[in-house]
């Protein structure tokens, strides 16, 4: 069945609306509008050409991005031939900058929901092939310590049937002001992370890149994790 298009001047309209939306915050990751694209502030293109690599090679086929900010990861595993790309932001500004690209682009098996990322939510999803988790957890971390963290990671794991793809902050990041709060990671961070996920329900931990922190002072680990 063909899909019903927008107006041409509703399109417009949208674009406008979309445009003017993007003055209104700093988005995160890279957006595309109607014509244009809006850089974002993270490098997110090394992080997704590691995670189209592990999707391919696991012939994944529905994916979950587990605060996805603008929605830059769904989108492009929808464009990369992904079935089911789902994305969970809370925020409602970013969700309207998601949504907004799936219309603009006319963009099909790429959707998105508003939900924080607990308990309630990992329990009640349906089973994927592969998540992305990245740069959400150590948030939860300093507000609700390790345990809660290595339970919302087992949850996750039972709804995986693949692979997730995982990165978080660190406690060398020191130019912010949750490093602190965090556990001490020690002289090596990626080594640290890598037994979290291993103590929380993933069997096979690999790093699979490294990319900048937000403020660039270290260097983030990207990892691949087999429940």
């Amino acid at each position: 069945m063909k899909r019903k298009p927008i107006k041409p001047t509703l399109r417009r309209a949208y674009g406008l609306l979309q445009r003017l939306h993007l003055h209104s915050y700093e988005n995160y990751q890279p957006v595309a509008g109607s014509g244009r694209v809006a850089p974002g502030t993270r490098d997110c293109e090394v992080r997704w050409e590691a995670i189209r690599t592990v999707l391919d090679q696991h012939h994944c086929r529905s994916l979950v991005d587990l605060g996805c900010s603008e929605g830059y990861y769904v989108l492009q595993a929808a464009r990369h031939g992904l079935p089911f790309c789902v994305g969970v932001d809370f925020d409602l500004r970013r969700t309207f900058t998601s949504t907004s690209q799936v219309v603009l682009g006319d963009l099909a098996h790429a959707a998105f929901m508003i939900s924080e990322v607990n308990l309630e939510l990992l329990e009640a999803l349906p089973r994927f092939d592969a998540a992305i988790f990245l740069s959400v957890l150590h948030h939860i971390m300093y507000q609700r310590g390790p345990d809660h963290c290595r339970r919302l990671l087992s949850a996750l794991a039972r709804r995986l049937d693949k692979v997730l793809i995982f990165e978080m902050g660190q406690s060398d990041e020191h130019m912010e002001s949750w490093a602190d709060k965090l556990p001490d990671m020690g002289a090596n961070p990626h080594h640290w992370i890598a037994d979290f996920l291993r103590s929380s329900g993933f069997s096979e931990v690999e790093k699979i890149a490294e990319a900048p922190s937000y403020k660039r002072e270290v260097q983030r680990a990207l990892f691949k994790a087999v429940p």
